[in-house]
C-alpha cells in the first residue's frame, strides 16, 4: 500500500508579508485558486487507492489545516509539538506507518510545490513506489534544471539507468548543496546533475533500518515510546518527551546523505519550487519594461518591478527591479537582489513586542 506524507508545517517567511504563522504559505492560493496544500491533495487523489494522506504539521496549524481540509476524505492531520526538522517528521509519520504496514511505501512531499499535470505526478509516484517497495533503497525524484539556479540542492546521477513506467531511473552518486553561480552551470552543462526536490519513497521498514543505522537517538526515542495512537490521550504527551530528546536535522543530512543506496526517479511532471516571492516572476508574464503585477497596480516609468496586492493599490513611479507587497495593513518595499535575505527582515520587525502581531 502506498502511504501519502504530506510536510505541511513550515513557516513561510520568505513569503512574508503575505505568508505569516498563522497563514503560512501553504494555505495560500500561489498556484491555482486553492491553497497549495490542496493542490497537493488533488495530485494524491491522482494517484487512486492509497492509504489516508497525513499531514505533518507544525501545532499552531493543527486548527488551520484541519479546517482547510475539513470535509475531505482520507486525510489526517498529525501535530508536532515542536519543530525539529525534517527528518523528525518523517520519523514520526514512519513510526505511525510501521505499526499499521510494515512493508508498505511510504512517499513524502511537500505542500509547497507546484505540480502538475496530476497524472504525470502519479506516474511518477507509482514509479518511485515501485523501485522502492524491494525494501533495498531509498529514492528521490531528481528535476532536470532548467536554469543554473543557486538556490536549489543537486543531485548527481551515475551512469546508466533503468526504465520504469517509461521514466528513468539512476542511481544517486552524491548530493550537493547550493553551489555557486559557476558551479551551478557546470552542473546544468555536465548533464549528470539534477535539482534535489525534496521528495521521497521508500518502503518504511526499509527507512527504519537506515534511522536506527544513521539517526540512532532518534530511532531509539520512537521505539521507546512503544506504540502511538494519535486517538489515543497519551499521544500529546509521548511525542512531546520524544521532542524533546531527538535532534534536530533535516532527513537529507540525517539519513540520504549516509544511506546505504539511492535511485532516483526521473519525473515527466512541471515543477517548481514555490519557496519565495521570486517564483512570481517565473510564473507570471512580465510587461514590455519587465514589470508583473498581481492585484490592482499602477507602474509608470518603472522597470524589472514586481507588484503583489490585495488589499488596496499598489502605485510605482521612476523604480527599478523592486518587489512591492502590500497585505492586511503591511507594506513591504525591498529590492529584488535581497529577497533572499528577506528571513533578516522579518526577524526586524519582530524585535518590537507591538510588530509582533504582523508576524
Amino acid at each position: 500500500m502506498i502511504h501519502p506524507v504530506v510536510m505541511a508545517g513550515g513557516k513561510g517567511e520568505r513569503f512574508w508579508p503575505y505568508s505569516n504563522a498563522k497563514h503560512p504559505k501553504q494555505l495560500l492560493p500561489l498556484v491555482t485558486d486553492q491553497s497549495m496544500l490542496e493542490d497537493t491533495l488533488r495530485n494524491i487523489r491522482a494517484l487512486g487507492k492509497t492509504a489516508p494522506a497525513r499531514l505533518v504539521v507544525s501545532a499552531n496549524l493543527e486548527k488551520p489545516v484541519k479546517l482547510k481540509t475539513r470535509g475531505m476524505k482520507n486525510v489526517l492531520t498529525i501535530a508536532e509539538p515542536q519543530g525539529r526538522n525534517t527528518a523528525a517528521a518523517v520519523a514520526l509519520a514512519a513510526r505511525l506507518i510501521l505499526q499499521k504496514d510494515p512493508k508498505g511505501v511510504m512517499l513524502v512531499l511537500t505542500a509547497d510545490h507546484a505540480i502538475g499535470p496530476a497524472k504525470e505526478f502519479a506516474r511518477a509516484m507509482k514509479a518511485a513506489a515501485a523501485t522502492a517497495e524491494q525494501g533495498e533503497c531509498l529514492v528521490t525524484f531528481g528535476i532536470p534544471p532548467l536554469r543554473p539556479e543557486t538556490g536549489y540542492g543537486y543531485v548527481e546521477a551515475k551512469a546508466g539507468s533503468e526504465d520504469v513506467r517509461g521514466l528513468k531511473v539512476f542511481d544517486v552518486a552524491g548530493f550537493h548543496e547550493k553551489p555557486s553561480a559557476e558551479k551551478a552551470q557546470a552542473f546544468l552543462d555536465s548533464g549528470r546533475f539534477y535539482w534535489n526536490s525534496g521528495m521521497f519513497a521508500w518502503r518504511v521498514d526499509y527507512l527504519w533500518e537506515q534511522f536506527r543505522k544513521h539517526l540512532p537517538v532518534t530511532a531509539a526515542a520512537f521505539e521507546k515510546a512503544g506504540d502511538l495512537d494519535p486517538k489515543k490521550p497519551t499521544f500529546a504527551a509521548k511525542l512531546k518527551k520524544i521532542y524533546a530528546t531527538i535532534p534536530d536535522i533535516s532527513i537529507d543530512y540525517g539519513i540520504l546523505e549516509k544511506a546505504d543506496r539511492i535511485r532516483m526517479v526521473i519525473p515527466a511532471f512541471d515543477w517548481d519550487d514555490i519557496g519565495a516571492w521570486s517564483a512570481l516572476d517565473r510564473r507570471h508574464a512580465a510587461d514590455a519594461a519587465g514589470n508583473r503585477a498581481i492585484g490592482e497596480t499602477v507602474q509608470l516609468e518603472s522597470n524589472g518591478t514586481t507588484c503583489f496586492s490585495d488589499s488596496g493599490m499598489v502605485a510605482t513611479f521612476g523604480v527599478k527591479d523592486l518587489l512591492v507587497v502590500q497585505h492586511e495593513g503591511v507594506t513591504m518595499v525591498v529590492h529584488k537582489s535581497l529577497t533572499p535575505r528577506l528571513k533578516e527582515l522579518v526577524k526586524k520587525v519582530g524585535e518590537a513586542k507591538a510588530r509582533q502581531k504582523y508576524l
